[in-house]
């Protein structure tokens, strides 16, 4: 029947319409197959090789060697140079003093409104015509110092004439008693008719008392003259570098409230290096460096001072405790049981100065020789000795 070959001829011709579609498919799928194994490989591929990363077959940052470093010393810092007047830069000990003490040691202050707690062991005091070098003169052999006044003038009076040439200068008093000093009062008062002295210290209340201080003149050998000294000509170089050697003019003029003395430029007292300097600096009078130097303490900190010889000091001030004794506190040096060197004066009021001596000199005092010697003739002296 016409059906039926319609049917079968149908089916052969569909047969190869299969055959192309599944050769279409599997071409796909090849392509396909090829695109994705081409993505694969490019991401999984390598970067290029880089010498500078590549070492022993692996990658790494190039090594790099540093140099060591030597181990460092610990630095020993002595605090005392680093903030001396800080009572934590010190180790303290103490010494025991009591209101007997008061009266001794260079800086004790004496006017006619404070008499003279201390006394002297005549023993102690030397013979200036004794001791003296041939610089200067002494009036005769009553004139007697403490060992601490007698160097220090020795060395203050030779610089002067090493300055000058001048060795007209003459010490004419040091050391009284009280009882000397009780005929000088009086006959004063004598010659004065007045019922005090601005001239003379009242006995038991001089300075001479303490044989620190010495008064001088002048003698010149050309005319055979004896003049008062007034601290000008040649002799303004003492006015002007006493304190260098511990030395302070007592009674200077502007002063005499204060001092409740006149001016007396031949007058000075040793109060030791560094407390004239100090004083030079502030134009102090003994009696006003008494009372700034209870600024200074170990609680508030301490007064420090280089002097011209390259010394280092500290100074402070302990007062009179209510007690029998009084701690006065000194310090040890760094890393040592040794202390420094100090000392202790009393202010023969109410407390007790303390001088520590950082530093030892390490060049000469070095006087200032500029000082114009106009004023007064220069004079030349022979030793009377």
């Amino acid at each position: 029947m016409s059906g039926t070959n319609y049917s079968k001829n149908t089916k052969r011709r569909l047969r190869p319409k299969y055959k192309n579609i599944a050769v279409i498919l599997a071409a796909l799928l090849l392509i396909i197959s090829g695109t994705s194994y081409a993505l694969s490989s490019s991401r999984t591929a390598p970067p290029p090789a880089d010498d500078t990363l590549e070492q022993d077959g692996g990658s790494q940052l190039p090594s790099v060697e540093l140099p060591s470093l030597p181990d460092e010393e610990p630095v020993d810092v002595d605090p005392a140079e680093t903030d001396p007047t800080n009572q934590n830069s010190y180790y303290f000990d103490f010494v025991s003093m009591t209101e007997a003490d008061l009266g001794t040691g260079e800086l004790v202050l004496v006017n006619n409104m404070i008499k003279f707690r201390g006394s002297v062991n005549e023993e102690e005091l030397l013979v200036v015509r004794d001791n003296k070098n041939s610089s200067y003169m002494v009036s005769d052999r009553n004139v007697k110092l403490l060992p601490s006044a007698m160097s220090a003038l020795n060395e203050m009076l030779g610089d002067f004439f090493a300055a000058t040439g001048n060795n007209g200068v003459m010490a004419r008093s040091g050391y009284r008693t009280v009882e000397y000093q009780q005929e000088l009062y009086e006959d004063d008062l004598a010659s004065s008719g007045a019922s005090s002295s601005t001239l003379v210290a009242m006995p038991g209340y001089s300075e001479h008392h303490t044989g620190l201080v010495v008064d001088f003149t002048t003698y010149n050998s050309q005319t055979d003259s004896y003049r008062e000294f007034d601290g000008t000509g040649d002799f303004a170089w003492i006015m002007e570098n006493c304190h260098r050697y511990g030395f302070i003019n007592r009674y200077p003029e502007g002063k005499e409230k204060l001092t409740l003395i006149d001016n007396e430029p031949w007058h000075f007292r040793y109060v030791g290096i560094p407390h004239a300097s100090i004083m030079k600096d502030y134009d102090f009078c003994l009696e006003e460096y008494i009372d700034f130097i209870k600024n200074y303490t170990i609680d508030s900190g301490f007064l420090l001072k280089d002097t011209d010889d390259g010394a280092r000091y500290i100074v402070y001030y302990v007062p009179l405790s209510s007690g029998e004794t009084t701690a006065v506190y000194h310090p040890k040096k760094h890393g040592s049981d040794e202390f420094y060197p100090y000392s202790i004066s009393g202010n023969n009021v109410d407390g007790f100065i303390v001088t520590v001596q950082l530093r030892e000199p390490s060049q000469p005092a070095v006087p200032d020789n500029t000082v114009e010697a106009a004023g007064s003739d220069s004079q030349t002296a022979q030793d009377n000795s």
